[in-house]
């Protein structure tokens, strides 16, 4: 898992093509030219949507997911959300990976929950167990998910 924030994400380069493709367009791409609703594919292997939303009333550990194929990048276009990340050890699956939708979804205790504002970015890699979306405040958020297929 990587913290970061829009305007420093140089620091992650060369960790793989896929990423680097990601990152580079990120830092391309004005916060405000992310609008509700759009999808793009960026280049082979890299795609995001962005959408606007209002965080589930849920508790951090109600419902943690994990990709195997795909690293997730949550990028705060506007408002401010919460994300708990935590580790095998500390939760019980719920719905076994589907490669179809290259999802495992589970319980169990976050091991940190991170508050994220615009231009902040969350990078949730195959090994991090990770539950977006946890309420902050009544504020909408509008979140470009950038998805990078792994190649590394």
């Amino acid at each position: 898992m990587i913290i970061t924030s829009k305007d420093q994400v140089d620091r992650y380069k060369n960790l793989s093509k896929n990423l680097d493709q990601a990152l580079d367009y990120i830092q391309q791409t004005k916060l405000e030219d992310f609008v509700d609703g759009e999808s793009k594919e960026v280049c082979a292997g890299v795609k995001y949507s962005v959408f606007d939303y209002q965080a589930a009333n849920g508790q951090p550990g109600a419902m943690f997911e994990q990709h195997q194929e795909w690293v997730d990048i949550h990028l705060i276009v506007k408002g401010t959300e919460q994300m708990a990340v935590t580790s095998k050890d500390l939760v019980t699956t719920t719905q076994p990976y589907d490669p179809d939708k290259d999802c495992a979804l589970f319980v169990g205790q976050p091991k940190v929950v991170v508050t994220l504002h615009p231009g902040d970015m969350l990078i949730a890699f195959p090994e991090d167990i990770h539950q977006p979306g946890i309420e902050l405040n009544d504020d909408v958020i509008r979140k470009a998910m950038i998805k990078v297929k792994v190649d590394f």
